[in-house]
């Protein structure tokens, strides 16, 4: 493909959110006193600015031009580039992916010290190597599935690329919600409820006891979180695939619920008679993935099976 612009996106790390941003007075003496809880922090600090110093080289010395900003600047959907590089960890690569559409996006672990990276095809040092593949079109783009979101006859801006999860908002209290799913209702009571992808079945799912999919599988799941079934209640719709064609519907029943989208940082008040309608997005997640990222979570536990 050819790659004329580049949107650089890159993570703010703790370190320069508690001491830069805040001036966190106990995150400042943890540091000066060396202290082992703070340790690692300066590390992956330290190891996300040298990647983020290697990747700018590399486009230099490419002669791509690029734009480099921090993924708490985004606003606005992003336009008018050929190639988003998100700079961090998974947090950074899904932050992203809620504001695109068609531009492809390509993930750089920034600091394996503190970073897993599950969908990071780069890191430092074969950055290099894999901008280059990508420009000569050798690694091609792949498409993954996200979830559209529409509540109360409202599409939200945010795509889900990993996960769902309806909640009340305080853990410890009872969510309270309808569920629909093909013709079918069920009035229910539980912890909350998972709708993953396939890209975030190896995430909070398989946690929570959730079958682990291909990346590329066209099913998605849900999994009621710890239900609060009554000696005489028998509910059916308590976790299962949906096939791309199909959606799944909550009323909720909470007065301070809330959707939760991807992790923490995105959420919307789900109260009272809310309703919620997810189905799979018509517009998939053009990025540059190891296609066999989710299969080695499932040789780990194939293999803990087998040594039982």
């Amino acid at each position: 493909m050819k790659v004329k612009k580049v949107l650089v996106l890159r993570k703010r790390t703790t370190y320069q959110i508690q001491v830069e941003d805040y001036h966190e007075e106990r995150f400042v003496k943890l540091l000066e006193e060396k202290s082992e809880i703070v340790k690692r922090v300066l590390i992956a600090h330290n190891e996300h600015l040298a990647t983020v110093e290697a990747v700018h080289g590399e486009l230099e010395r490419q002669k791509i031009e690029y734009v480099s900003v921090a993924r708490s600047e985004l606003i606005d959907p992003i336009k008018d580039v050929d190639l988003v590089i998100a700079v961090g960890g998974d947090g950074t690569f899904i932050d992203a992916s809620h504001f695109l559409e068609e531009i492809p996006l390509l993930g750089v672990n920034s600091s394996r010290s503190s970073s897993y990276g599950h969908f990071c095809l780069a890191q430092s040092d074969n950055f290099p190597r894999i901008l280059e593949q990508i420009c000569k079109s050798e690694i091609k783009t792949a498409k993954i599935m996200r979830l559209s979101l529409n509540l109360n006859g409202q599409q939200l801006h945010q795509k889900a690329l990993n996960e769902v999860l309806i909640a009340h908002t305080n853990p410890g209290a009872t969510s309270r919600y309808i569920l629909e799913i093909g013709g079918k209702k069920e009035e229910q009571r539980s912890s909350g409820i998972w709708i993953s992808t396939p890209a975030g079945s190896t995430g909070s799912l398989r946690s929570a006891g959730g079958v682990i999919q291909d990346i590329f599988d066209t099913d998605y799941q849900y999994l009621v979180r710890e239900a609060c079934q009554r000696p005489h209640e028998n509910w059916h719709l308590l976790k299962g695939k949906l096939s791309r064609d199909q959606s799944i519907a909550m009323t909720s029943e909470m007065r301070l619920g809330a959707i939760f989208i991807d992790g923490p940082h995105v959420e919307y008040p789900f109260t009272l008679g809310d309703q919620l309608k997810i189905t799979p997005s018509k517009h998939d997640l053009a990025t540059f993935i190891n296609p066999e990222l989710n299969s080695i979570f499932s040789h780990g536990e194939n293999l803990q099976e087998q040594n039982k």
